[in-house]
């Protein structure tokens, strides 16, 4: 018997969740704690390399805080890098509650990876997507033009100042020669430090995702000096 939890993100869609067949994979999401979350059995012994899995309807400064903290202990950050990162995930966040009419909020997680030096960090959320957002304010028409405009600094869907949260993530990431994936709708971009992969979908995406990789490496240093990321 297949275990799911329902979990209703409007009234026509319902998500299931089958666990995997495959033993080994079935292992691994019990230890990292989404069995867990799923009310499935499950214990997270991945602690001190993962922050886990979480379902947020607001801003939670203790768990943004606790996402900095995993990111920085893997690697050399200046204050000022971490507080604007930590800016930048709060207003990620906060975007989502305000614009992406998703009833559950969104569901974030992070982990590091020793053995690829790495750290993962996503952001889902199940709401209208960005397009919807920004279309009749900057007069685009695709999810591909909508992601592309989304990471670009200042743009946004609100009246005030607003628009840093994925330039700022994507500006550090160029230096840290991470990547960083969004879908939207039937768009998907991969943005690398010195390329921009796009891939149109067939089915598509209800929502926006966000994926994070971001590269841990102890020996370079990053700070802040006149608004750019140096190392």
């Amino acid at each position: 018997m297949n275990h799911y939890r329902q979990c209703y993100f409007n009234r026509t869609a319902v998500i299931k969740y089958v666990p995997p067949e495959n033993k080994k994979l079935k292992d691994y999401l019990s230890q990292i704690g989404f069995n867990k979350f799923f009310h499935l059995n499950g214990t997270d012994i991945h602690k001190d390399t993962s922050v886990e899995l979480m379902q947020l309807t607001a801003l939670n400064p203790l768990y943004i805080e606790n996402l900095i903290i995993l990111i920085d202990s893997k690697m050399r950050l200046s204050q000022g890098v971490k507080d604007s990162l930590k800016m930048s995930l709060q207003e990620i966040l906060t975007n989502v509650f305000d614009h992406s009419k998703s009833e559950n909020g969104c569901f974030v997680c992070a982990q590091y990876y020793p053995s690829r030096m790495t750290i993962r960090l996503c952001i889902t959320d199940f709401g209208v997507g960005i397009l919807s957002n920004l279309k009749k304010k900057y007069g685009i028409s695709t999810d591909i033009a909508a992601i592309k405009l989304s990471v670009k600094e200042g743009v946004t869907s609100r009246p005030q100042s607003a628009g840093f949260g994925l330039s700022i993530i994507r500006s550090f990431l160029k230096m840290n020669e991470g990547t960083l994936s969004i879908i939207s709708g039937k768009g998907k971009i991969n943005f690398y430090s010195n390329k921009v992969e796009s891939y149109n979908m067939t089915k598509g995406f209800e929502g926006t995702a966000a994926n994070l990789k971001i590269n841990a490496n102890k020996e370079s240093y990053y700070s802040l000096t006149e608004e750019e990321y140096i190392f």
